[in-house]
């Protein structure tokens, strides 16, 4: 039965994506809504004995610790196109890292005070029992973060690449996603320690140490060991050092009691210059993450979303507070920005609809907060449509900002 399973998650992850990329939208659109018709929320509202018959409640345990080496994955290979912005191109908009510094500087705090004030107005009707920090913060943290691979394949499938304005967004998103997961291992810190300041400062100083660490191995140990494979032509040896490497690491976060997603992406942020190592990953591992490991990983997420929990008007009126409240503070945060930097509106709107796609970030997000206790069933399938509807909106809104006439400035030198 699991290999049906398999074999069924990856080819509706396929063909929803297939049919997004026919009617316009990106590719990650489809397969989230793959997820979701896979779930609880359509198979097993429209058939409850097929849906516990191809995933039964015994696999849940494997399809989570497939899902799980799926995010490890994903977030070392997001590590690796988090890199600093290109000054060339942001000088001439700005000065220097100011635009995408501001940008995402605004596009990060105004919808995480949002959401903020949207988990405090709410924790007593969506969250009772649970832990009021970390559910207030994460829910901040989780309106904040944007998607950089969603955002380059909307600007790769728009013919946006050497766009100014598109470089400045993606610029900016990956400074937010920087500080987002940054602020994420500070929350998950203090949903795992449970004796006030002294036990936060002591999980905190744990993961400082370990990235202290992790920087000095891959500089000493690692790099090298990586480098000399690399010269000899030994291929295989350069993606088994960086698979170990990463799986380690992986394992160290976790046994400090965060979750093993933060131990993959510093080794992806120190490891994107090796020589050879982005090429060997694309080569041994980028199709079957892509093929097999992504679409587990959304079907993974749409079996814990059940649209069912979100019953009565004021389930779906605090579904439509954390929409509101996630899409104006990044549009709203990152197109004020802007306009402080001197953009014209029309470009400004163009870089806040940019910034406002989550996709696939987003649904890591969620599932560590999942897995970590600090996020009700109830609001994770809230923030899960969330991200669905937010992706689902930005190709049509920058394609709208291009008819209307405010296309970024064309000029390929800036």
């Amino acid at each position: 039965m699991y290999f049906l399973q398999l074999a069924i998650i990856i080819l509706a992850c396929h063909a929803c994506g297939y049919l997004a990329e026919r009617v316009g939208q990106c590719r990650v659109v489809g397969e989230i809504t793959a997820g979701l018709l896979l779930g609880p929320s359509v198979l097993g509202a429209l058939d409850p004995g097929i849906h516990d018959l191809i995933f039964p409640v015994s696999s849940a345990s494997s399809m989570s610790q497939l899902g799980e080496v799926g995010i490890v994955l994903l977030m070392f290979e997001i590590g690796m196109h988090l890199h600093a912005p290109e000054r060339r191109g942001a000088a001439r908009l700005g000065a220097g890292l100011r635009l995408p510094g501001l940008i995402a500087a605004m596009g990060l705090v105004m919808p995480f005070v949002l959401g903020v004030a949207v988990a405090l107005w709410s924790k007593d009707v969506l969250a009772p029992g649970f832990p009021t920090v970390p559910y207030v913060l994460f829910c901040g943290v989780a309106l904040g973060v944007s998607a950089v691979p969603v955002m380059v394949r909307i600007v790769v499938d728009l013919g946006l690449n050497a766009n100014p304005l598109a470089k400045t967004a993606l610029s900016a998103a990956m400074l937010t996603d920087v500080a987002g997961w940054m602020l994420l291992a500070v929350v998950a810190s203090i949903a795992h320690v449970h004796n006030g300041v002294g036990e936060l400062t002591l999980a905190l100083g744990g993961i400082a140490l370990y990235s202290i660490g992790c920087v000095v191995i891959t500089r000493y140990a690692v790099q090298p060991m990586l480098i000399r494979a690399a010269q000899r032509n030994d291929m295989q040896a350069v993606f088994t050092i960086v698979t170990c490497f990463v799986m380690v690491s992986a394992g160290i976060t976790a046994s400090l009691g965060f979750h093993s997603a933060f131990g993959a992406l510093l080794p992806g942020m120190l490891l994107r210059d090796v020589p050879a190592v982005r090429e060997q990953w694309d080569r041994w591992f980028g199709g079957f993450l892509r093929t097999i490991l992504m679409p587990v990983f959304f079907s993974y997420a749409g079996l814990h979303t059940s649209i069912s929990l979100i019953e009565g008007g004021n389930a779906w009126f605090w579904l439509c507070v954390f929409l509101g409240a996630g899409f104006a503070g990044k549009f709203g945060g990152a197109y004020l920005a802007a306009r402080i930097c001197g953009l014209a509106p029309g470009d400004a709107a163009f870089i806040g609809s940019l910034m406002n796609a989550r996709g696939l970030m987003e649904l890591i997000v969620l599932s560590i907060g999942l897995q970590l206790g600090i996020l009700p069933p109830r609001v994770y399938t809230m923030l899960v449509l969330f991200a669905l509807v937010t992706t689902a909106m930005t190709t049509p809104l920058v394609r709208r900002r291009m008819r209307a006439g405010n296309q970024p400035l064309a000029d390929p030198q800036l």
